[in-house]
């Protein structure tokens, strides 16, 4: 196995995986203690590490094989997100396919080198993400090797591929890989709209699905994450979200002004928000092909405010953009939640319905509709 450094001789069979290290590969004076830490034998060339594998153990490589669809490879590559806690560790992570294995939905690395002990013997950040776009990569482009990937293949031009390669950190490629995921879920869902008015049976299957998987992916991130009460928040929004639960996942971020949360929370919530809104089927796919993660900050902020009720704050977001179609839609929503308004006095409801009234006609008329 050769992680883009090192190169180490890996044997497995149904139960155990065998890691052969060179002598330069492991500190001699430290082997008592690596002892303590794993099942390491000495030998004339250098050592031998047996480890015991779970009965159930899927190796990523042959997890790639799975996949049949974009949208399960992209969940698969998500996946890969239970590594990020492992950096930075007095345990450092051999990253490579065949040292990487499934139980269930928890991903597990075999071999870790250990701090000036044992190879991979010092972390590197540069080396991680270099693994990491390599993994992600491998799930979409499996007949590659994994060494031309680890050198970014210069094959490999399509813009899926471009974007991993020129992430700058993990996180970037994990926000992208959310992204894309929405995005796929969008397009099945038009696309099941389109064949047939059986879809509600089947996006209920899927979500049962979705959410199950979800709920586990959950626990993960729950006990990788800090024990921030924002992140744990956010974290929870994200499993709402891949389910398609967008109410909660409004409900899960609710306490927190929008201002300070991160731009991959923004970009939830902004598209929850356009998915519970009234508009059409049309409408709604329109507008969610302008979001993105990079969407600037007044665009996310307009659909979170309408999506949390604030459409005055909506309203202010999209004159500021001097966008006439956003506007409308702020004034509209402003006439529907003062007319539902019981507690307001008559005389002040009266003379803002009209003049919301005035300002839709004459956004309408504008916009030509």
């Amino acid at each position: 196995m050769f992680n883009g450094q090192e190169n180490v001789i890996a044997k497995k069979n149904s139960e155990t995986f065998e890691v052969s290290l060179l002598k330069t590969q492991v500190n001699k004076e430290s082997i008592a203690i690596v002892q303590n830490i794993f099942p390491l034998e000495e030998t004339e060339d250098g050592a031998i590490i047996r480890y015991t594998l779970p009965k159930d153990a899927i190796f990523f490589n042959e997890a790639l094989q799975s996949p049949s669809t974009t949208l399960e490879k992209l969940q698969l590559a998500e996946k890969l997100r239970q590594l990020l806690p492992l950096r930075n560790k007095f345990k450092v992570p051999f990253l490579h396919p065949d040292n990487l294995y499934f139980v269930g939905e928890e991903l597990s690395v075999v071999h870790f080198g250990l701090e000036e002990m044992v190879v991979p013997k010092k972390y590197d950040e540069v080396l991680f993400l270099s693994n990491l776009k390599a993994l992600v990569l491998s799930v979409f482009h499996p007949k590659l090797s994994y060494e031309k990937l680890l050198n970014g293949s210069l094959s490999l031009k399509d813009k899926f591929s471009q974007v991993v390669l020129q992430a700058k950190t993990a996180e970037e490629i994990f926000i992208f890989l959310e992204e894309r995921i929405v995005k796929e879920k969008v397009r099945i869902q038009e696309t099941k709209r389109v064949v047939g008015r059986n879809q509600y049976a089947f996006y209920r299957f899927i979500g049962a699905v979705s959410l199950i998987l979800a709920l586990v992916m959950g626990f993960f991130f729950y006990q990788y994450k800090s024990d921030n009460e924002k992140q744990k928040a956010i974290i929870t929004a994200q499993a709402s979200f891949l389910t398609n639960n967008y109410a909660k996942t409004q409900k899960d971020l609710e306490k927190y002004d929008l201002s300070s949360l991160p731009q991959s929370a923004k970009y939830i919530l902004a598209v929850s928000s356009v998915n519970l809104s009234d508009l059409t089927g049309n409408q709604k796919q329109a507008i969610l092909n302008t979001l993105s993660i990079k969407s600037d900050d007044n665009t996310l902020n307009y659909w979170g405010n309408i999506g949390r009720g604030n459409f005055d704050k909506a309203l202010d977001l999209a004159q500021n953009l001097g966008d006439d179609q956003l506007t409308l839609l702020a004034y509209t929503d402003l006439y529907q939640a003062t007319k539902l308004n019981t507690k307001m006095a008559g005389a002040k409801k009266q003379e803002l319905l009209e003049e919301y009234t005035k300002q839709i006609e004459e956004l309408t008329k504008k916009l030509g509709k």
